[in-house]
């Protein structure tokens, strides 16, 4: 053990030696992002009782900045307790953790630990910023190790990715099963995009494709997201049988003071919940999920985001259905800017 912490020290001082051979000073932002929450369930059946509790759901450590005008890094960590602590469960709790080396104005290369680049603002957005949500949002594991090369319109309203990572549905190291990604970010102003195409392999051989379509249009304070996405196998025989649409509403009263509605709809019927082999692992056959929310955020702090109080409520379709009322706090600590 000993050995691998002094190779892996010696990594990080040998790289920056070279890559600071250009004349430029180095930048660094460290931040902590925590939320704390109440949450009350009320079931819509008197026989059962209410489900409450305060919870933590949040403690995230953010580390960015530029290794020089060529190299740029990002980092994000979640904090998780385990009861036999190792690098392996450390590393899995690590969002992100990557490289980007800038080739020129327009074309940039990432790699490490990144987000599969999948479309629709719901998966795009921070999850601390999530307070209820669709099951392929629940279910989709959304970070893994591989490379994308992005390309950046010179007004920067366009990017377009091309992205290879480790499937998520890897389980084992060298399974040699991938995702393939290609994704558009999209600024008209008033309406933007982030639309993908993914190919992503669940056993050796097999995968399941999406089509995610992210639209967001802003109507002068008013910001309407609609995610459309829909799921396939090349065995499937009934195209866009599986599917989900999300939409989302923001609109900020004043400085201070934003409300939200949402809801959505999964459904999957491509296949019965009694077929053999299942191709969609997230949101299996039998599905059909509708939820629905509305809810306030307050930021106490003139010009500032680092704090913000919400109130929420939402429920749902499941057989047993509960009224989700939830309040909580966020915050945002800038511990180091330089």
């Amino acid at each position: 053990m000993r050995r691998i912490i002094i190779a892996f020290l010696g990594v990080f001082v040998f790289i920056p030696s070279i890559v600071l051979s250009q004349d430029t000073i180095p930048t660094a932002k460290l931040k902590f992002d925590t939320r704390f929450d109440f949450t009350d369930k009320i079931p819509n059946q008197d026989s059962l009782s209410n489900l409450s509790s305060f919870d933590g759901k949040y403690l995230n450590i953010i580390v960015d900045g530029d290794i020089n005008n060529k190299f740029s890094y990002k980092y994000r960590q979640r904090l998780i307790l385990n009861s036999k602590p190792d690098y392996e469960s450390f590393f899995n709790a690590t969002d992100w953790l990557y490289l980007t080396c800038k080739i020129n104005s327009n074309i940039s290369i990432s790699g490490g630990k990144q987000v599969i680049a999948i479309g629709g603002y719901e998966y795009d957005a921070n999850p601390i910023d999530l307070y209820f949500w669709s099951t392929f949002w629940n279910n989709v594991i959304c970070y893994q190790i591989g490379g994308t090369v992005n390309y950046s319109t010179t007004d920067n309203k366009h990017t377009l990715g091309f992205q290879i990572t480790n499937s998520p549905f890897t389980s084992q190291t060298l399974q040699g099963i991938y995702a393939y990604n290609l994704i558009w970010y999209g600024n008209f102003n008033r309406f933007s995009t982030i639309y993908s195409i993914n190919r992503i392999e669940y056993e050796k051989n097999r995968y399941i494709n999406y089509v995610a379509l992210g639209n967001k249009f802003s109507i002068n304070k008013l910001s309407v997201e609609i995610d459309l996405m829909d799921r396939f196998s090349e065995q499937q025989k009934n195209l866009f049988a599986d599917f989900s649409i999300i939409g989302n509403l923001q609109y900020p009263i004043n400085n201070k003071v934003t409300v939200l509605a949402k809801a959505g709809y999964d459904e999957n019927s491509a296949q019965k919940p009694t077929a053999s082999f299942i191709y969609d692992r997230y949101v299996v056959p039998g599905t059909k999920y509708f939820f629905y929310g509305i809810g306030v955020e307050y930021f106490p702090i003139n010009n500032s985001k680092n704090v913000r109080i919400h109130a929420m409520w939402s429920s749902n379709n499941d057989r047993v259905q509960y009224h989700t009322f939830n309040v909580g706090i966020r915050w945002q600590m800038d511990v180091l800017k330089k």
